[in-house]
């Protein structure tokens, strides 16, 4: 193998239909192979994101957001949401497969990691999605979330972003320059302020993110005083969790491609967001991730003092009325 490749090893698993028809397997929208029922294949791919999906005739599975190490081994399965054999046809979980195949089309075929399989997404309706940022938006959580990009490259599905991260957690927790500068305010001061006092910063990566160039055709990236530059090294430096986002079709960037300072953000696991139709589910699971980062720490749990014999010095078990070395009565154990 490549240092630069990994390998995706497929499986696809049996159900009472299509069992004579092979599934197309697409990467990144191209067709890469068709794969048999109960099949298992390999294929070796550039390291790096990618969408991975199946379909058969008008069905077609969600793709599924993936970024590959070089050298990495992932393992997925795929499969359709068709009654897994002949007794369950005619059962009522067989009869409802049946009839979400025709009502769902998009959710009968599936592409996952390997592993217990989920239940069905539900349906992605203005509705749907109204209900939980509504009750998100009710949610307080402490600290907050700093959203760099380039305008240039990402203003508008940042602003996409940013309008779902505002339900989620509340829009004062979320900081992007371009509406959370006041008025007078030096932005370089205030935006390292902000840096000090943020959970996390979110690093929107567009396919212009990279080669930006001043008016001098510089790389902006290579300028000290670049901001988008001073704020992905400021949290580095302070050790703030940083997420990379790649939108726009984008790749994550090799550590020799960036100035020393910020190389330690090649080695961040990104997070994928697809364009539409799958815009939405791509922003869930940063927000799963945010949630994780701006969740207060549970409370550690108070430990029992170590207690020994006061006959013998052995150690004593927690709730144990008798030293189980000496037989004697643990009496008022010494701490």
């Amino acid at each position: 193998m490549s240092n630069t490749s990994a390998t995706i090893t497929l499986q696809r698993s049996r159900t009472s239909s299509n069992q004579l028809r092979q599934f197309t397997i697409t990467l990144d929208n191209r067709s890469i192979g068709k794969i048999k029922s109960g099949q298992t294949k390999q294929f070796m791919v550039p390291a790096g994101p990618h969408l991975i999906a199946v379909k058969l005739d008008f069905y077609k599975s969600r793709p599924l957001s993936i970024l590959l190490q070089p050298e990495q081994e992932l393992a997925l399965r795929c499969g359709d949401r068709s009654p897994e054999n002949l007794k369950e046809i005619f059962s009522l979980k067989g009869i409802e497969k049946s009839i979400n195949s025709v009502v769902k089309p998009s959710q009968y075929l599936y592409v996952e990691q390997s592993g217990e399989r989920p239940p069905p997404p539900p349906e992605r309706t203005a509705d749907a999605v109204a209900r939980p940022q509504a009750a998100a938006a009710r949610k307080r959580h402490s600290g907050s979330i700093f959203v760099s990009y380039r305008r240039e490259d990402s203003r508008e599905v940042t602003g996409r972003i940013c309008d779902r991260l505002n339900g989620e957690f509340g829009k004062e927790t979320v900081f992007r320059d371009v509406d959370s500068i006041p008025a007078g305010v030096d932005f370089r001061e205030h935006i390292g302020n902000t840096i000090d006092h943020c959970n996390v910063l979110v690093a929107i990566i567009g396919n212009q993110w990279l080669e930006a160039k001043n008016a001098k055709g510089e790389r902006r990236l290579e300028l000290a005083g670049d901001p988008l530059r001073v704020e992905i090294e400021t949290a580095l430096n302070k050790g703030i969790p940083v997420i990379p986002v790649l939108v726009k079709n984008s790749r994550m960037p090799d550590a020799d491609e960036l100035p020393e300072s910020l190389q330690p953000l090649a080695y961040r696991n990104a997070i994928i967001i697809p364009g539409e139709p799958y815009f939405h589910y791509g922003v869930d699971r940063l927000i799963e991730e945010l949630g994780k980062s701006l969740s207060p720490p549970r409370a550690a749990q108070p430990t029992a003092p170590q207690k020994f014999c006061i006959h013998c010095g052995a150690e004593l078990a927690p709730g144990n009325r008798f030293c189980i070395q000496c037989g004697q009565p643990a009496g008022d154990a010494a701490p």
